[in-house]
């Protein structure tokens, strides 16, 4: 047989096989003993870990009849033939060559067929990020509703570029980095089974290069192996890795240090001769710098250096390990952005060999004088910090106690109020006659239309408009006016005051409904009272619609002040101008026949509305209109034309005095004139 590289040799069979990654082991094993098996797994995390090998050895499990605690026997034909690859029940497939949808269409055809030797079809779909949105949507529904026995693992590196919906249909494992420990342990396992020689320090260099990927380090060690047959050295290693020998990052240390700047250039330059990366002398630097600080703070070699070696440099305190961390950080995140990285470390080494020793600390300093050191600085810095808050103290209790002084002793010296921010928010504003008018104009029609397109207008709308929208409820609408209840007043205030709004509102409604509206905003917790309102005037007006004229402003003000009170007793006096609501009868005695002739039966009330279109619109209406109310009645007609003054007569009967009464009840009698018929 041709020779096979050690990472498939290796590969693991058995989940207890597996290295590391004991949750995700265990998981596997109690469901395949309890049969709880899944119909979709997701295995997730860098390369190396163990995903692949984890699918292949759960198709195993599934399929095999002889299973041992969890185990696949890897004796039967069923897991000897899943291991070679020839089952066709079990599939593997790389979703990086086969990504399109034609291929996920494929497969979705076959699963409904049923396994034809094994007891699940498995499909394994390595690197699944790789599929395009297509075909991610063509398997969605197969992992959602899988045929009976079928099996789907995905496996991948970059789970973030998976979709949420496919991620809630499976069951996640996400494995880790594996240890540095449990990586040279199994190399050095491998190496006693096939008899070859090895350095401890060697296996610990390819265990940290593989940066917790087992394959890698497995790759690692065969070339090991390739270029050293005898014995796997640390020389060998070192060579095969990459890595820059911990010798010679010790002694460009100790050259920084001790300010020898040109012994720490020949250094960099014999490195990078070698064919050394400068991301990876900068890398390594920062690792070595940092298992030196560990190793002096926790008194146990930390490092691949002999104690020995350590004893050289037991004079440099952990502040200098401190700031060439940090210093080596700031040169790896610039050195990605450098033309010329060779240059930039090179100059990076003049610099910090060159620091002074009040910036690197004196090499005569032990690591006890530069904690002292590094302490009396920080209690420095925390004195200065507490004297200044006591300053501050000082004077803010100064300040308190002047202004109590000054107020004690003259208490008739006014404060000065503080001054208003020039922006305010907008307030909202009760337009009633707006609100008469429209339900004038109502039809079940409109009222039907607007309230089921609704929700549609408001979508239309972009995310920041919306939210004013959120507690919206059409009441009514018709002939182009649309009555709308909002429960905040802030958002009534922005949406009248925001020309923006309105504008894209206007866009959205004739967008819908092919036709312009004009919106009117009313408050929940005015309506009640306002609705209230609108019905006595409309019954003492024969069910008709309100004729509306020009009223004044301050009537208008005191009404909406009454409806904030929500109060059904008397309105506040109006300051000035003449009353919008009068009842006048006339002082000549007239006959039956004439006053029949010249006034209506029934009591009316005049609305007079200052907007100029309202008016015209009221006067000028010739065709006939289909009115609905507020209480759902439809109602046919015209409206009757408002006359510059109505006069209202009543009879004894009481059915027309207790229309007078709740008139008066409504409006105040201070707002109603009475003239009686002699």
């Amino acid at each position: 047989m041709s020779y096979q590289a050690l990472y498939r040799v290796w590969r693991p069979q058995t989940f207890d096989e597996m290295i590391g990654q004991d949750p995700i082991k265990e998981t596997l094993k109690n469901a395949v003993k309890n049969q709880q098996i899944s119909h979709a797994y997701l295995f997730t995390g860098p390369r190396g870990t163990g995903k692949t090998s984890a699918a292949k050895i759960l198709a195993k499990a599934v399929n095999c009849p002889n299973t041992q605690d969890g185990n696949p026997c890897n004796e039967c034909d069923l897991c000897q033939r899943i291991t070679q690859g020839l089952l066709s029940d079990v599939v593997e497939i790389d979703a990086a060559s086969n990504n399109g949808v034609d291929e996920i269409r494929n497969l979705r055809d076959n699963v409904r067929y049923a396994a034809s030797e094994a007891t699940y079809k498995v499909y394994i779909i390595d690197e699944v990020h790789m599929l395009t949105t297509g075909a991610f949507n063509a398997l969605l529904k197969t992992l959602e509703e899988p045929p009976e026995r079928v099996i789907f693992i995905l496996a991948t590196t970059e789970p973030h570029k998976i979709p949420a919906t496919i991620l809630s249909r499976v069951q996640r494992y996400d494995f880790q980095r594996i240890s540095e420990t449990d990586i040279a342990n199994h190399l050095a396992h491998i190496l006693e089974h096939d008899q070859v020689a090895y350095d401890s320090e060697a296996l610990a260099l390819i265990a940290r290069a593989a940066n917790g990927g087992m394959r890698d380090s497995l790759s690692l060690l065969d070339q090991a192996i390739s270029y050293h047959p005898e014995k796997v050295t640390l020389d060998a290693a070192l060579s095969v890795s990459g890595s820059l020998s911990q010798e010679a990052l010790l002694a460009y240390i100790e050259a920084i240090y001790q300010h020898q700047v040109e012994a720490a250039l020949e250094i960099v330059r014999q490195q990078l001769n070698e064919g050394k990366q400068t991301a990876r002398f900068i890398e390594e630097l920062i690792l070595l710098s940092r298992d030196l600080l560990l190793s002096q703070y926790l008194k146990k070699n930390q490092t691949l250096l002999t104690d020995a070696q350590l004893e050289t440099i037991e004079a440099i305190p952990a502040s200098f390990y401190y700031q060439m961390i940090e210093s080596l950080n700031e040169t790896q995140n610039k050195l990605r952005f450098s033309n010329q990285p060779q240059v930039y470390l090179e100059i990076f080494t003049v610099q910090l060999a060159s620091e002074q020793p009040s910036q690197l600390v004196s090499s005569s300093a032990t690591p006890q004088d530069s904690e002292l050191v590094t302490q009396v600085v920080q209690l420095k810095e925390h004195l200065m910090q507490l004297e200044s808050k006591v300053e501050q103290l000082t004077q803010s209790n100064q300040q308190n106690s002047a202004v109590t002084e000054s107020g004690a002793g003259s208490s008739e010296q006014p404060l000065t109020p503080r001054e208003r921010p020039d922006h305010q928010a907008a307030t909202y504003q009760l337009d009633q006659s707006a609100v008469y008018h429209v339900l004038n104009e109502a039809t079940h029609q409109g009222r039907k239309q607007v309230k089921s397109a609704w929700s549609s207008i408001v979508g239309q709308l972009p995310p920041q408009m919306r939210r004013l929208f959120t507690d919206s409820e059409v009441i009514t609408a018709g002939n182009g006016y649309i009555l709308l209840r909002l429960d905040s007043a802030l958002y009534a205030g922005e949406i009248q005051h925001e020309m923006q709004v309105q504008q894209v509102l206007q866009q959205a409604i004739e967008q819908i409904l092919a036709e312009m509206y004009k919106v009117v905003l009313v408050l929940s917790s005015e309506w009640p009272t306002l609705r209230q309102q609108y019905k006595v005037l409309r019954d003492q007006n024969n069910n008709q619609p309100i004729p509306l004229r020009d009223r004044a402003e301050e009537n208008i003000k005191e009404n909406e002040k009454d409806l904030r009170e929500t109060s059904n007793e008397s309105v506040a006096e109006p300051d000035e101008g003449p009353s919008s609501f009068d009842i006048e009868v006339s002082e000549e005695p007239m006959n039956d026949t004439a006053r029949d002739e010249s006034v209506p039966e029934e009591s009316t009330v005049e609305i007079r509305d200052w907007k100029q279109e309202t008016n015209e619109a009221g006067a000028n209406a010739e065709n006939e209109v289909e009115y609905t109310d507020i209480f759902g009645t439809v109602y046919q007609g015209e409206p009757e034309e408002a006359t510059s003054i109505e006069t209202m007569q009543f009879s004894e009967d009481p059915e027309e005095d207790a229309a007078i009464r709740e008139t008066i009840n409504l409006f105040g009698e201070e707002n109603i004139s009475f003239h009686y018929d002699r």
